[in-house]
């Protein structure tokens, strides 16, 4: 803007120093007007601009001030800040820990005791079935020695105080829970003592059950016969055929046992054996056998 001003006032001196003609006054006068207008101009427009950097000096000085009072904002909250995490975060973070710890230390306590409380119910429950068994054994006692005249000899009857009932009944329970050792031996004294009452095919069959459930096949193939052959009619006589087959397929004689289902479902083809022997059929990829009826109607 001074080169400006400079140029202006050198441009006026040098047509003031020009000589001037008559013919020229008229145009001289009209650039000194110019020069003036000009001049006038240029002292409003140097105004503005000097009122726009007062406004733009202005505003960056409140700029200023809203940025040093947003910073010291900033560190007052920064400061509060910290204070609510260390009081909200840190601390209950530290107790946390503390009680972490601790609760470990309750946690292998209580390890330890379960622990040895499992141990003792151990060892309980071993003494449970030891006292199981001596009753058990008390209850139905071994037969007296073959020299004892005050006891009736085994082959002859039961030991005193032995019934029927009492031994299959216990022979029973023995089979449910598992004490298939007791519960046969037991089987085996009701048909030497009582071969003869109407339990005795059942007592017969359960002990093809256990040599069964023992994977003793050749045993229980024996005892299922046995119930056949000597007890022919009886409850028992369409489980003790269901359980020979199945039995004869465990052996590997797929069609011995074949034919002993087929002849339950002709001789029973609607019980609940008869189905579950056609099951038996289908599981071995045969033919369903064919009931008496269908082949009388044929």
């Amino acid at each position: 803007m001074m080169k400006t001003n400079s140029l202006v006032l050198i441009l006026a001196a040098a047509i003031l120093a020009a000589p001037v003609h008559a013919a020229d006054k008229k145009e001289l006068a009209q650039v000194q007007r110019d020069i003036a207008l000009l001049q006038d101009e240029m002292r409003v427009s140097l105004k503005a601009q000097n009122d726009r950097l007062i406004a733009m000096e202005s505003m960056l000085k409140t700029m200023l001030d809203q940025l040093a009072a947003a910073n010291r904002a900033v560190t007052v909250l920064d400061g509060s800040l910290k204070s609510r995490v260390e009081g909200s975060v840190v601390k209950p973070m530290a107790d946390l820990g503390s009680r972490m710890d601790s609760m470990q230390e309750d946690y292998r306590y209580v390890r330890e005791s379960v622990t040895e409380l499992n141990s003792k119910l151990s060892k309980i429950s071993t003494q449970v079935s030891q006292l199981n068994d001596a009753i058990r054994t008390m209850q139905a006692p071994p037969p007296p020695p073959a020299g004892d005249a005050s006891m009736p000899a085994t082959a002859a009857g039961p030991p005193q105080g032995v019934t029927a009932e009492g031994l299959f009944q216990d022979a029973l329970r023995d089979k449910s829970g598992a004490n298939s050792d007791l519960a046969l031996r037991q089987f085996n004294d009701y048909l030497t003592w009582y071969g003869s009452t109407d339990l005795a095919p059942e007592a017969q069959y359960y002990i093809g059950e256990i040599y069964y459930n023992k994977k003793d096949f050749d045993s229980a193939l024996k005892a299922f016969d046995m119930v056949l052959e000597k007890y022919p009619k009886n409850d028992k006589t369409n489980d003790a055929r269901f359980m020979k087959g199945r039995t004869l397929v465990q052996l590997g004689q797929r069609n011995d046992g074949a034919v002993e289902f087929r002849a339950l479902v002709k001789a029973s083809p609607s019980s609940e054996l008869g189905r579950r022997a056609q099951s038996e059929l289908r599981s071995l990829g045969l033919a369903p056998a064919t009931s008496t009826t269908k082949s009388r109607r044929r």
